[in-house]
């Protein structure tokens, strides 16, 4: 059974009620990419368009239509394919930079996952035997008041975990 004081237990309580969906890295970016992958499927299908037009200028036989539209099928393609691939690291930034301001609204000035480290400490001595070393560093950066672009996912994996094992635990003891 853990000790805990009021102001933990109100941590607690304000952290159940967390939407982590919110902080899913990898679920806000999968509905956004629609539009990369629809960008990348219309600059494969003009490359692949100016590439068989090019095998046909290049074959004596058939008869081409040009040098210069299948230059420009072969350019127009391209460019799409590279302008998906700008907007997807665009949208990885926005995504990246909307979790990062949801953490920090989460962390506030006092630094929310240093508040609720009794219980991370507790769970993470049942599952791993001691501390690891990166919640360690995510324990010192919430401290700090800041999260970190790379703690984004183990963020909202010890945020939930921990939730996990304190709700079975107290269903546990009453």
């Amino acid at each position: 059974m853990l000790n805990l004081n009021s102001t933990e237990e109100q941590y607690i309580e304000r952290a159940q009620h967390i939407n982590l969906n919110d902080i899913d890295y990898d679920e806000l970016l999968k509905r956004r990419a629609h539009h990369t992958y629809s960008a990348l499927g219309i600059g494969a299908c003009f490359s692949m368009v100016g590439l068989l037009l090019f095998v046909a200028e290049i074959l004596p036989d058939i008869h081409g239509i040009g040098s210069t539209a299948v230059s420009m099928v072969l350019i127009t393609g391209l460019m799409i394919v590279f302008y998906a691939l700008r907007y997807q690291k665009e949208i990885e930034t926005r995504v990246t930079y909307e979790i990062l301001q949801r953490i920090q609204a989460i962390e506030g000035q006092g630094g929310f996952l240093w508040r609720i480290n009794t219980i991370v400490n507790a769970y993470c001595q049942e599952r791993y035997g001691g501390l690891p070393e990166s919640i360690q560093q995510l324990q010192t950066s919430s401290q700090a008041g800041g999260i970190e672009m790379g703690e984004i996912r183990l963020y909202k994996d010890v945020l939930k975990n921990t939730l996990d094992w304190y709700r079975r635990n107290m269903s546990e003891v009453m």
